[in-house]
């Protein structure tokens, strides 16, 4: 009888303890909250952000053996307003990805009418190139609450339409304007528009950059 009460006394003690415990661990959960933010940063830390560094980086990139450097100065040449400077973001990248970058840059300028003053969804939703919102995709962000997609930075939309273009129209073997036209709905005229614009930046003089 005395060992059946000592035991009874012991498992209580332990539940007790042990609800002590759990209620204390809860407590300072909910009292300090960089126990959630390291978990979040910790998810955050997968996004490729070395990744992006890395191809600004390289030295070795190069295009029908131009340099990238001064390919993203020609691309210069014909951006204005909010695209200013960012020939280079633009060569690499299209580099980076096997990509012609005079007709990545070329189909961007078409897109967002950078060569002067910049459309709309740049100054607004940092979108160069008309990319539409994927409302299932929880990475994307709706431009005002409309059909397009709002970027962070013009930067991070170059770096999303390059991707666009090598997976819709390059891994498909459709590497020119005159083949990328009808899978992208474009008609003639933007055909001519964009290699118009790709023979102007592959002729200029690379832009040298303002000493600051």
């Amino acid at each position: 009888m005395k060992r059946k009460i000592i035991l009874i006394i012991l498992a209580f003690g332990f539940n007790f303890l042990w609800i002590n415990a759990i209620s204390s661990v809860n407590a300072l959960a909910a009292s300090h909250d960089f126990v959630i933010e390291t978990t979040k940063k910790t998810q955050l830390d997968k996004n490729p952000i070395m990744e992006d560094l890395d191809v600004m980086l390289k030295t070795d990139l190069s295009y029908d053996s131009e340099d990238a450097v001064q390919i993203g100065h020609k691309i210069d040449n014909f951006l204005k307003d909010k695209m200013e400077g960012k020939g280079e973001v633009i060569s690499k990248y299209s580099i980076n990805s096997n990509l012609n970058p005079y007709l990545v840059a070329a189909m961007i300028i078409e897109e967002s009418s950078c060569d002067s003053e910049c459309s709309f969804l740049v100054k607004k939703c940092n979108n160069v190139a008309k990319m539409y919102y994927n409302d299932e995709d929880m990475t994307q962000a709706s431009c005002l609450g409309g059909y397009y997609q709002k970027f962070n930075s013009v930067d991070d939309s170059i770096k999303s339409y390059v991707k666009y273009v090598k997976t819709n129209f390059y891994d498909k073997e459709l590497t020119t304007a005159g083949t990328i036209a009808n899978s992208y709905n474009k008609n003639v005229r933007w055909v001519f528009r964009v290699n118009q614009k790709m023979d102007a930046i592959k002729k200029s003089t690379p832009l040298v950059p303002q000493a600051s």
